[in-house]
């Protein structure tokens, strides 16, 4: 046998020598050495390291008295490693096996947080998710109002809420280009009644008193005109709103020879008879 060979031999079975004493030394650091391992692998954003980690800790020492510890650290990871439908039932496992923990209320909001996290930034695909966030962030401030995440979790709500409504505007919107005005007009006053502090409510308004002039009700399209004028005096619609109220007020002032919505020429007509 060569030099060369036994070198690398020697090499070889040191190195192996090496690995089953890491591997004893891993092991035999007891419950609290494997934890902190696993959050030593956490903090360097190790996540794959840490899911393994802290797994082996909740299989090998299922009674310790910080095991809800273990399974939010657990869920953590998955949700460091962008696994967010992996991390949401780990977080609920820990709401369900340990109700009296200290970390529940922070399980419920990173259960809300990993649905927001796994939307897609682009609302105009599914938004399940975000759905999903609402339900799940609106029950966590229900059901903790002294959390001390409360206030991420409102300004997650809000950012979900207004994803939600900035999804429902733009079909309208594009219902309205399309010239289909019934389906333009239901999701519209859709997004009015369900977020009405939404950022496109001014538009919506105004595109609703567009449906509105195109099918001659004059007073729905000035009263809408009217509620984005008082209402969003700073919004870019405004000086269109204007411009357009007072031709609504025109043809209304003009009657029913200008053409005033069929509804009122039925209801006049019925009147004089």
């Amino acid at each position: 046998m060569t030099l060369y060979r036994i070198g690398i031999l020697t090499l070889g079975l040191t190195l192996m020598l090496a690995g089953c004493a890491a591997r004893q030394a891993t092991v035999g650091t007891g419950a609290r050495g494997q934890y902190d391992l696993a959050m030593k692998a956490y903090e360097r954003q190790h996540y794959d390291e840490a899911v393994l980690e802290f797994q082996t800790v909740l299989y090998n020492y299922p009674g310790l008295s910080y095991v809800d510890s273990v399974q939010f650290w657990f869920a953590m990871s998955y949700h460091g490693r962008e696994d967010f439908h992996l991390a949401i039932p780990e977080f609920r496992r820990l709401i369900t096996n340990f109700p009296n923990s200290e970390l529940i209320d922070d399980a419920a909001f990173m259960i809300g947080k990993s649905y927001f996290d796994a939307a897609p930034k682009n609302v105009g695909l599914d938004q399940t998710d975000t759905e999903n966030a609402v339900r799940e962030l609106t029950a966590y401030l229900e059901d903790y109002p002294n959390s001390d995440r409360n206030h991420e979790g409102e300004f997650l709500l809000s950012q979900a809420i207004e994803k939600m409504a900035e999804k429902e505007f733009r079909a309208g919107r594009q219902y309205f280009r399309m010239g289909n005005l019934v389906s333009s007009r239901i999701y519209l006053e859709d997004v009015i009644k369900e977020h009405p502090d939404a950022k496109c409510i001014p538009e919506a308004l105004y595109l609703l008193a567009q449906i509105d002039e195109k099918q001659k009700h004059y007073s729905d399209a000035r009263d809408k005109l009217n509620n984005l004028i008082n209402t969003f005096p700073r919004s870019e619609f405004f000086a269109k709103a204007g411009k357009m109220k007072a031709k609504m007020e025109e043809r209304i002032a003009a009657g029913p020879a200008s053409g005033v919505g069929q509804d009122s020429v039925k209801v006049t007509q019925q009147k004089s008879d």
